[in-house]
Parts: C-alpha cells; sequence; structure tokens
C-alpha cells in the first residue's frame, strides 16, 4: 500500500512539476533516443538541448549518420566534450546498419554489444524507445532517491540487488513516467548534497526524511600545473581546437595550446596526444597537418616518440 501511494504522489508531482526538457515534448524515434543518451552520458542535459536539434537536423536518420564522414561527426559534436562518444556512436549506426539493417534491436545483449551502448543506455532505449515496462534504469539520481526511500542508503546493496530492488518498484504500465520522475526528482529536490525533504512528494514515506546527513567538506580545487592536468582535458582542448581550425599544423597547435614558446616538455606532451587520439582514430596526421578523419588523404607522417626530437 505504501508504495502504491509513494507511485501514485510521485506521478503526480511530475506531471505537475516535471523539467520542460527537450525530449519531453514530442515522440521519439528510437534512432532519436540513441542519439540523445550517448550525449547524455557525459554532458549536463542544457548543453544537449542546445546541441541536439541541429545534430539531429546535420543527421536525421541512422542511415544519414552511419553514410557520414567521420569528422562530420566531430564537428557536429563540437561543444559536447568526450569526442569518444561521438566516434562510438558514428560506429554504432555503420554496425546497426551492417548488422541489422539500420534497425535498432530490441534485445538488451545486442544492444549491449555496440560501441557506446553500456547498462544504462541500453536500458534507456529499452524504455524510453521501445516501451519496455520490465527494464530498470538506474543513474545516480534514480540510485539516490531509490536507497533513500527504503533506508538503504547507508548500507547500498550490491549492483545486481539494487538492479532487483529498481526493477520491483516499477508501477505497472508507467516505466517511462516513472524513471523520469525518479531522475527529476534526485536533480532537483532529493540532491546528493543538499535535500529538500520538506518540500519533497514522498517525503512523508520516506525512511531517510531529514535523517540525510551532512555531506562531508569539499576540498578546495586548484587548477593543477600543466603536468597535473587529466589527459582527458587536453585531449578536448586539443580536439576543439582540430574541429574548429581542421587542418591545424602541428607546430601551432602547441601555441594555441600552451601559450607562445611552448616548453620541451609541452611540446613532448602534445606529441603523446596526438599519438594517443590518432590510435583511437579521432584524428590523422599527415607531414606534419593535423586534420580530422576521412579528410582527403595524403601521405602520412611517422609520430615520434615522447623522446624523439621532432
Amino acid at each position: 500500500m505504501e508504495r502504491e501511494r509513494i507511485h501514485r504522489r510521485l506521478l503526480q508531482w511530475y506531471r505537475h512539476r516535471r523539467r520542460p526538457l527537450l525530449w519531453r515534448q514530442r515522440s521519439w524515434t528510437p534512432y532519436e533516443v540513441l542519439v540523445r543518451e550517448v550525449m547524455l552520458q557525459q554532458t549536463q542535459s542544457s548543453r544537449v538541448e542546445q546541441a541536439l536539434p541541429a545534430f539531429l537536423q546535420r543527421f536525421p536518420t541512422l542511415q544519414a549518420l552511419a553514410a557520414a564522414p567521420l569528422a562530420d561527426v566531430l564537428q557536429q559534436w563540437a561543444g559536447l566534450g568526450y569526442y569518444a562518444r561521438a566516434r562510438a556512436l558514428w560506429r554504432c549506426a555503420r554496425l546497426l546498419l551492417e548488422r541489422y539493417g539500420a534497425t535498432i534491436p530490441e534485445d538488451e545483449r545486442l544492444l549491449r554489444r555496440l560501441p557506446g551502448i553500456g547498462p544504462y543506455t541500453s536500458a534507456a532505449l529499452l524504455v524510453f524507445a521501445f516501451g519496455r515496462q520490465d527494464v530498470p534504469l538506474i543513474d545516480t539520481n534514480i540510485r539516490r532517491v531509490l536507497l533513500r526511500v527504503t533506508g538503504l542508503a547507508a548500507t547500498p546493496p550490491a549492483p545486481a540487488q539494487l538492479r532487483e530492488l529498481a526493477r520491483a518498484w516499477i508501477p505497472t504500465g508507467a516505466s517511462a513516467e516513472w524513471h523520469e520522475a525518479l531522475m527529476d526528482l534526485g536533480a532537483t529536490i532529493c540532491t546528493a548534497r543538499h535535500p529538500r525533504c520538506s518540500e519533497c512528494p514522498i517525503g512523508q514515506w520516506c525512511r531517510s526524511a531529514h535523517r540525510v546527513p551532512p555531506p562531508p567538506p569539499r576540498s578546495a580545487r586548484r587548477e593543477p600545473e600543466f603536468a597535473g592536468l587529466p589527459r582527458r582535458l587536453w585531449r578536448g582542448r586539443l580536439l576543439r581546437l582540430l574541429v574548429e581550425r581542421n587542418p591545424l599544423p602541428l607546430k601551432h597547435a602547441a601555441e594555441l595550446l600552451f601559450g607562445p614558446a611552448p616548453s620541451v616538455e609541452q611540446r613532448r606532451w602534445l606529441l603523446e596526444l596526438v599519438a594517443a587520439l590518432e590510435r583511437d582514430g579521432l584524428l590523422d596526421r599527415r607531414n606534419g597537418i593535423l586534420c580530422l578523419p576521412n579528410a582527403p588523404q595524403a601521405p602520412r607522417e611517422s609520430i615520434p616518440s615522447a623522446g624523439e626530437p621532432r
């Protein structure tokens, strides 16, 4: 009975207070859901809302995405970061075209074999694209809300047990709406650091209401020195430069990344970045010129190792 009340109250709250996200304004095709969910993997919804319409206009179908040069896909991805996702999405489209006739399979095992599709994205496709009622979605917000409501936040269950718990909580016939409601509640009220329990629509039944311990103090963040910056940050900066200026002479890339007169260490770091990005298929290097993949062919220059002179 308590669970039914929570279902009813939270769904009612969601229908009146839901965030007006772009993808809640109409029905979306499975392909559009795929693009959206890959974009949302590591990017805030506000940025995805800005980039998604232009991407879908440029690549309106799975066939269009599969047929496009990777360079075009990377350029259209600009501003979203984590460009490896764009390449994975492009590879996914090509495999779907090759193996499944440009259809997206409704089988979780098959979905998980595709590039860029992990447990959450495969579940999101099944729920939001195909209306599956028996597949639980578990992202950070959903996990937090469920564990707090059930009183398990202090001793979280193992992943398999959490999945079964989430499955058991899905209300009959309302899976998509239920998961959207949990995400909205976790994003706006049942937040990680400062939950507003007095405003929660299901607070009277929550076993953690008004008992969430205060968050530990955050350590002060300092912008680290060059060598301490995460590799992914420099990867993103270099790819963003390349998208904006394609092609880009290697000798100019160091100055654009690090400023005038780059040090030997900075140039060596750049060579390591270039080598790693080329291994990942995100750029090509030809005669000292960096370019996006699939650009017109030219004689290629080998990349020296980090300790080898230019």
